[in-house]
């Protein structure tokens, strides 16, 4: 037998027990409270050759912990995974290894679940052992819990486990900020620690962060058309574009295209009625109309990044109201002490509307956070730091972040 302990000197970690039962197994069963993303993701960076479809799962919805988006991910990867069905508190954290032949070789268990933090920085505590006895009487219950005590998940159940997950991920997340604002920061301002609890919040906000990032404005094309005015100078100059009388009029022609301006060497109706408008706020209107009257599978035929586009306007739009005030009262260049919490409101407009009851309090204390984004779910953390280095710093002294979005309002009617 050997103790597991995180964060202690000389001892065996979590993710190193981990990986130690996984070494010659021919596939885990664990029995968590609840799994994350983030934790999901790390679990099977450490388990990579292991068998999933032999792979058993028993979690729990209990307490509103366990992310749907989570147990979706473990049934796309093949994994046989089960809700707990019974009438008591389920909470354990064991893992057992088995063989080619379904012999239990391996057990691990203490008090990580499957969580980012568990991976990381929490303090955890358990035991790893090969002991006959307890392997027999560990394999004996978790065969009676996956056989007779879970159920199967089902598109119901995933959707009632939504919005209790929902409730208590927005509950939960502004507790967590409240906390951070009013303890940590205020004791510490200039260098407030991340916490565990902290590593908990950013998976809350953004595990539910749909990919690709969008953004508030019109760079959905390329380089050479990136913004309101931009359209509006190539659509006056469209005759020489169609001619291609200089190098950059294919590219324009091309990405007009992409926006929905133009089809071959021609305007569509929306480029037409744009080149006669002028104006840059009625481009954008128009634009944003024919955004929200165009079936998705056309504007995918189109551009699927005009789907990301639909997407990323209409939640900003569910935000809390002092929220989206906030933005647009900032979003003509703001200055460079402004643009960080501008960018993370960008950002919460592809998440799930987890985030649409998060107050400009909430979002300034989760601002900070960001500053390590290798600690967000992975799925979502290279995404983050491209849009921190790329796209997220690009057009803010251009004045689409507040024209398109409330052109995306006028077009609602």
């Amino acid at each position: 037998m050997k103790i597991i302990l995180n964060d202690h000197a000389g001892s065996t970690t979590f993710k190193q027990a981990l990986s130690e039962l996984a070494d010659g197994a021919e596939t885990l069963s664990l029995a968590v409270s609840y799994l994350q993303v983030g934790g999901w993701e790390l679990f099977r960076r450490h388990t990579s050759g292991l068998s999933l479809p032999k792979m058993r799962i028993i979690c729990t919805d209990q307490m509103g912990i366990t992310p749907p988006a989570a147990v979706k991910l473990a049934q796309s990867s093949g994994v046989q995974i089960r809700n707990f069905s019974g009438n008591v508190t389920y909470h354990p954290k064991v893992y057992l290894a088995h063989d080619r032949s379904g012999k239990a070789t391996r057990f691990l268990f203490g008090s990580a679940n499957l969580s980012s933090s568990a991976f990381t920085n929490s303090v955890e505590a358990g035991v790893i052992s090969d002991d006959s006895s307890g392997l027999f009487t560990l394999k004996s219950w978790f065969d009676d819990l996956f056989t007779n005590r879970s159920e199967q998940f089902t598109a119901e159940s995933l959707r009632l486990m939504e919005e209790k997950w929902r409730a208590a991920a927005v509950y939960r997340a502004r507790a967590r900020l409240r906390v951070r604002r009013t303890l940590i920061v205020a004791a510490v301002p200039a260098a407030a620690p991340l916490a565990a609890e902290d590593l908990d919040t950013l998976e809350d906000v953004f595990a539910t962060v749909q990919l690709p990032i969008g953004l508030l404005n019109m760079d959905y094309a390329g380089n050479n058309i990136r913004n309101v005015g931009r359209v509006r100078t190539v659509l006056a100059d469209w005759a020489n574009v169609v001619k291609g009388t200089r190098p950059a009029h294919g590219k324009q022609k091309s990405e007009l295209k992409l926006l929905g301006f133009a089809k071959g060497s021609s305007l569509t109706p929306l480029g037409r009625a744009a080149a006669a408008a002028g104006k840059v706020e009625e481009i954008a209107r128009l634009w944003c109309a024919w955004l929200q009257q165009t079936p998705d599978p056309e504007l995918a035929a189109v551009n699927t990044k005009l789907l990301v586009a639909k997407r990323v306007f209409t939640q900003f739009w569910k935000l809390n109201e002092e929220v989206r005030n906030h933005f647009l009262q900032r979003a003509l260049s703001p200055s460079d002490a402004e643009r960080p919490m501008l960018q993370i409101i960008e950002l919460l407009c592809n998440a799930s509307d987890v985030v649409q009851e998060l107050s400009v309090e909430d979002i300034e204390a989760l601002s900070p956070l960001l500053a390590q984004p290798q600690r967000l779910p992975q799925f979502v953390c290279n995404a983050v730091l491209d849009y921190q280095d790329n796209k997220g710093t690009r057009g803010w002294d251009f004045p689409d972040r507040k024209i398109v979005p409330l052109a995306w309002k006028a077009a609602m009617g």
